[in-house]
């Protein structure tokens, strides 16, 4: 009953990777969770999950979808990786046929991400660069690189930084006193920080979801979730089922 999005304003910095870890740990921890491709045409999703050769439900097949959704129906139809569902851009439809992708409109969306919202307890949307407002909170996944906070500053000026709940910054080493200056910086707390593992890369191309397992990323996607969900449930004053985690600025590899 939650929805977090992990958006940036760099292009390949890891959201969908982060995106995949967050679902499959809320699933593990015991809640029903969905990851969602935020860009329904050109989003590579189902690529980082390691679901594009399994049969199931894409964007291109609920293009045409208006009015109520029923969300439990949908996420039983969509492919399935450790225990989370994946809502993907791609070709490919639960016939294994192809199929030309097409704008979905805002309309269809929208009737899709509330039906999901409804009946999971934590819907993940893959944001990309493509933030759209009033889609619940936000992570800000930060490359710790001169041009990926020059990337931070600009694109914090074109949107409402009160969605954000946080930054989760990436590097190829731990570098805590940076990532802290440059979270402060942008006027936001600092959540996590992802260090670059090239186990995470080998499980991609074996066909695993990023996260499952007990290994940092994992580690830090647990803890965000608890954190994220907990912040959720104190300003809604609901109580879902995914735990609670410590609030504490943690690190994993990707």
């Amino acid at each position: 009953m939650t929805i977090l999005g992990v958006v940036s304003g760099s292009g390949g910095a890891g959201c969908s990777t982060l995106a995949a870890a967050l679902g499959v740990q809320a699933a593990a921890l015991g809640g029903t969770a969905v990851v969602v491709d935020g860009d329904p045409v050109c989003g590579g999703l189902q690529v980082t999950t390691g679901v594009e050769h399994l049969p199931g439900h894409r964007w291109a097949e609920l293009a045409e979808v208006d009015g109520v959704v029923d969300g439990s129906r949908l996420r039983e139809r969509l492919p399935q990786a450790d225990g989370c569902a994946v809502l993907s851009g791609g070709r490919v439809s639960s016939t294994l046929t192809a199929l030309s992708p097409e704008p979905v409109p805002p309309t269809a969306f929208d009737a899709v991400l509330d039906g999901l919202e409804r009946s999971c307890d934590l819907v993940v949307v893959d944001w990309g660069r493509q933030l759209r407002p009033g889609q619940g909170a936000s992570l800000y996944l930060l490359p710790l690189t001169a041009r990926g906070i020059a990337d931070a500053q600009a694109w914090l000026a074109q949107f409402d930084a009160e969605q954000l709940a946080g930054v989760v910054t990436r590097s190829r080493r731990g570098r805590r006193k940076l990532a802290e200056a440059a979270a402060a910086g942008l006027g936001l707390p600092l959540l996590g920080e992802v260090v670059d593992d090239r186990r995470v890369a080998v499980a991609e191309r074996r066909g695993g979801m990023p996260g499952a397992g007990r290994g940092p990323l994992a580690r830090l996607a647990r803890t965000i979730v608890g954190a994220v969900v907990q912040a959720e449930q104190a300003r809604t004053g609901r109580a879902d089922r995914v735990p609670r985690g410590r609030r504490r600025v943690a690190t994993g590899r990707a």
